[in-house]
């Protein structure tokens, strides 16, 4: 059955049919459940963040509102209250016009009013619908020792929960503040308590979906608020989440701590859960909505299970449509396939059966017999073209070898010119291209270098380029004089007659004994100058025109001292006009901040530094240009050694 299938066209063009509308389809449903269910979720998502926000703004709204209370009237106690009975009506006001507040204290330290002893702190708390006031401090409540007013001596505290004194059966939360003196020294504590019963009526009446429920802790992972039934007193949310199977849990607990907003699925109690987190505004408090998955996501878990029925059935009656018709489609071409197979061999000359049919097979018929003839034909020429081809290609090879070897590989000093350091690449941007460079030791003392660029590339420029360099040896061997070589270089060019090419050309000669450097410049890119100190600029020089321009020119050599530790970085325009792939320079910008980071490099690790760097910037667009870097630095001479004997 699987031989059938390798052998069958129409078996395989069916399977490769449906294999690509399976494809196709997961695709396209998987994308749609991936939207889909991104929807639906940021819809649940949105409703229960809203709700909450909701409530985040309302309590936060209202523990302001509690905690500016104490800070508001701290200062009145200093100022006015000169009778300390007084302050039980004080307590008192603030309870009654407060209803979210359970109870008032204002507990000062020892003897602070002499006639009320040790301990003094009036307490006013609701009962019922009335106020009642007492006063609570006393050897059996050392207030001094609790933890809200130990909190609350240096700064404003919010104390964890706890069963109040007044009355034990309400739960209670309390935030107190210091009050100071005249002085600024702390004469007691303002604290004002609040019941969670006002924060559970608030967040019960925001429940997103049925089970859903809210958790409130401090910062400390204190229960402010939990599900109801649930112990809260003593009870940690951080302790909760080390006993949780869910490690979900703990990052719930750290996300919440740390203030963050956000949602996480947890597993509370066996259920499952979304939990969105964020904190209240305003406060230390942060607060979770735990809502069941089920509750939230049941909508989508039965639309999922609807989508993948229906796209089952419909993936299979797409089979059976895309099986059937393949099969009826390609039948026909087996007749054809026997004559075919013989052409694919090669035997373009083999004879095929008539096919009488007007359709695509006939077409296709007709299509076979024209490309036996064209075939045999394109054979013929693409035989001759190739042998051509590789006879252009081998010359061009040879003629690159040829060019390359007409330019300096390596300088070995002569005894006394060891001080040279020199280094030169060039990268034709064809086979062959018209850039040169070339140094030799003229005499005993002089160095000389060149470096150049023949306007065009390829052949033309190549053989412009042998020319040159020729010349130039010649008549710097009869003659340092830059004047005289400029000058008759210049003239020969003319006398080629080629007017459509010139060349950009920079000639030196340094004396190794009194470091004097003389040197002409041709219509070529300014060096750069590596100073010894390492600053580096550009070499400026008189702007004379390109050799092989016009006869009536005469280039005359300029001279400087050149300094022992000084270096000369020379390249031509295919380094400043290299191109990337967005047709963007490199520019000489690029290659003089690229030089003054790293004045320090040897002529050999400049020069790979900037090839290097060229090649970067280029990527993998085509050289544009032949591309040429020389760099040479001139180190102490040593002395020369006397000849003969003493």
């Amino acid at each position: 059955m699987f031989d059938r299938y390798k052998k069958s066209f129409p078996a395989k063009l069916s399977l490769y049919v449906i294999s690509f509308i399976t494809i196709l389809s997961f695709v396209l449903v998987g994308v749609f459940y991936h939207y889909s269910t991104e929807t639906l979720s940021q819809e649940a998502e949105d409703k229960i963040e809203s709700m909450a926000d909701q409530a985040n703004l309302r309590v936060s709204a209202l523990l302001s509102k509690v905690e500016k209370i104490p800070e508001n009237l701290g200062w009145m106690i200093v100022e006015y209250v000169k009778e300390p009975d007084s302050l039980f009506g004080i307590t008192r006001r603030i309870v009654k016009d407060n209803p979210e507040i359970f109870g008032c204290a204002i507990a000062f330290e020892p003897y602070y009013f002499p006639e009320k002893g040790h301990y003094f702190a009036p307490y006013s708390y609701m009962v019922g619908d009335s106020v009642k006031t007492i006063q609570v401090g006393s050897e059996d409540y050392n207030y001094f020792e609790k933890g809200w007013y130990k909190g609350a001596r240096e700064h404003r505290y919010w104390s964890k929960p706890y069963r109040d004194a007044g009355d034990p059966d309400v739960i209670t939360t309390s935030y107190a503040v210091p009050v100071h003196g005249e002085k600024n020294e702390l004469i007691g504590i303002l604290s004002v308590d609040l019941t969670n019963r006002w924060l559970r009526d608030l967040v019960d009446s925001i429940k997103p979906y049925k089970g859903s429920y809210t958790v409130v802790i401090d910062k400390q992972g204190r229960y402010i608020l939990r599900r109801e039934g649930e112990v809260m007193i003593g009870q940690n949310m951080f302790e909760t989440a080390k006993e949780a199977r869910d490690t979900n849990v703990t990052i719930l607990v750290n996300e919440m701590a740390a203030g963050k907003s956000g949602s996480i699925i947890v597993d509370d109690g066996g259920v499952l859960s979304y939990v969105y987190y964020t904190p209240v505004v305003a406060t230390d408090w942060y607060m979770a909505v735990i809502c069941p998955y089920d509750q939230v996501f049941g909508k989508l878990s039965k639309f999922n299970m609807y989508l993948l029925i229906g796209f089952v059935l419909l993936l299979l009656f797409v089979y059976f449509i895309c099986f059937v018709a393949v099969r009826r489609i390609t039948k026909p071409l087996t007749i054809f396939a026997a004559s075919a197979r013989d052409v694919a061999r090669g035997n373009f000359n083999t004879p095929l059966p008539r096919i009488r049919s007007k359709d695509e097979l006939g077409e296709l018929y007709e299509s076979f017999l024209f490309m036996q003839q064209q075939l045999t034909e394109y054979v013929d020429q693409l035989r001759q073209t190739t042998t051509a081809n590789e006879k252009i290609e081998s010359e061009l090879r040879i003629a690159h070898d040829i060019q390359l070897g007409m330019v300096p590989k390596q300088f070995v000093p002569t005894f006394g010119a060891e001080c040279i350091d020199i280094h030169a690449v060039l990268h034709p941007a064809r086979q062959v291209g018209g850039d040169l460079y070339d140094y030799l030791m003229l005499n005993e003392d002089e160095f000389g270098f060149a470096i150049g660029d023949v306007s065009g590339k390829g052949v033309p420029a190549s053989l412009f380029m042998a020319t040159t360099i020729s010349q130039m040896r010649s008549l710097a061997l009869r003659d340092t004089s830059l004047n005289y070589i400029m000058n008759l270089m210049n003239q020969s060019l003319i006398r080629t007659g080629n007017t459509s090419m010139f060349i950009t050309f920079f000639a030196g000669v340094l004396n190794l004994n009194t470091n004097r450097l003389r040197f002409c410049n041709a219509g070529h890119p300014y060096p750069l100058l590596i100073a010894p100190d390492g600053t580096v600029s550009f070499f400026k020089t008189a702007d004379n025109l390109p050799l092989g321009v016009t006869s009536d020119y005469d280039y005359e050599e300029q001279e400087c001292y050149f300094a022992p530790g000084s270096q000369l970085l020379l390249y031509t325009d295919g380094v400043s006009e290299a191109q990337n792939e967005r047709s963007k320079f490199y520019k000489i910008d690029r290659l003089f901040n690229l030089v003054a980071g790293h004045p320090r490099l040897a002529p050999r690790q400049m020069v790979d530094k900037v090839v290097g760097d060229v090649k970067r910037f280029v990527g993998n667009a085509e050289q544009s240009d032949d591309l040429t870097v020389m760099s040479f630095r001139l180190n102490a001479r040593g002395k020369k050694k006397t000849e003969g004997f003493l």
